[in-house]
């Protein structure tokens, strides 16, 4: 078992469940992504830190795109997946001692392999942990994944509960460049709906040049074997087909405030975002205006 000094569990688990209230969220979704940032900050703690790069929904949260989310999802830097060596990691994680009442419970840790030949293979990794009288599932995903263009920077994570602590995460052309390819690896197929709000919000929460959209693009398409192209052309008539899915995502995920009702409307931002980039319309010195929604020669600013 993992070890945390905190002295009155109860304590933090109020607090989550008063949290939680005053978003009007649930106490378990809280507890979900406490349990996700917490492992995270104690692996910085570890001699682990510099083997891992972040990426995935909990990253989003760097940019103050919060979002549900019920794993981690880490590229692996500086060795070959491994389970004995992933194990290992959890066993230092659990033993890092912080007041924070998460106990990681290292006699049930499981691991499989994923299968998805569209985007990477990788291995997931399941933890029971323990909030107080809470449990939480961790689930860990990592992959070698897709080459990081620019280079893996140092980002700042909010805790729930107060303060920040600094990890390293996939700049957001990376992150950008591998939903856009698995849009366009999978066309009318696609059903990561995540993927459609995450380019949304990202296209309306920071500027872009171009240039090097494209370069991170190339990179992941490279690696994955296709061919940059309009996502307009992949998804024509996707719009109606998706919408019942769509719509039952976002109730769901109670995400109806955060993207389009209509599917077809959300796409239609993703296409206004990606597509002249994919295409090269976009001369690499365009900057796209996060205001405007629009590609030109200046930006809407950071």
């Amino acid at each position: 078992m993992g070890v945390s000094s905190v002295s009155d569990p109860a304590t933090i688990y109020t607090a989550l469940q008063r949290l939680a209230r005053g978003q009007g969220r649930a106490t378990s979704e809280l507890l979900t992504l406490y349990v996700l940032e917490r492992f995270l900050e104690r692996l910085t703690l570890t001699e682990y830190r510099e083997s891992f790069v972040l990426k995935g929904g909990v990253l989003l949260a760097a940019y103050r795109l919060r979002r549900p989310t019920r794993d981690i999802d880490m590229q692996a830097m500086d060795f070959m997946l491994d389970e004995r060596h992933l194990r290992d990691v959890v066993m230092e994680v659990a033993n890092v001692i912080m007041d924070d009442a998460l106990v990681i419970d290292t006699t049930a840790i499981r691991v499989e392999q994923i299968r998805d030949a569209d985007e990477y293979s990788g291995l997931r990794v399941h933890v029971p942990t323990r909030v107080h009288t809470a449990r939480v599932n961790l689930h860990l995903d990592i992959s070698i994944g897709d080459p990081i263009w620019p280079a893996p920077r140092l980002v700042r994570l909010p805790r729930l509960l107060g303060g920040d602590f600094a990890i390293s995460g996939h700049p957001p052309e990376t992150v950008i460049a591998e939903k856009a390819v698995t849009v366009l690896q999978r066309g009318v197929t696609s059903t990561g709906w995540r993927d459609f709000l995450d380019l949304s919000s990202l296209a309306g929460a920071l500027t872009f040049r171009a240039g090097d959209l494209r370069t991170a693009a190339e990179g992941v398409a490279r690696h994955r074997g296709v061919s940059l192209g309009p996502l307009s052309d992949v998804t024509a008539g996707y719009g109606d087909i998706a919408q019942p899915k769509w719509s039952a995502w976002r109730r769901k995920n109670e995400l109806e405030s955060r993207c389009r009702e209509l599917f077809e409307e959300q796409l239609a931002e993703v296409i206004a975002f990606i597509d002249p980039v994919f295409s090269g319309a976009a001369g690499d010195d365009a900057v796209w205006n996060r205001e405007l929604r629009e590609w030109g020669t200046s930006g809407g600013g950071e």
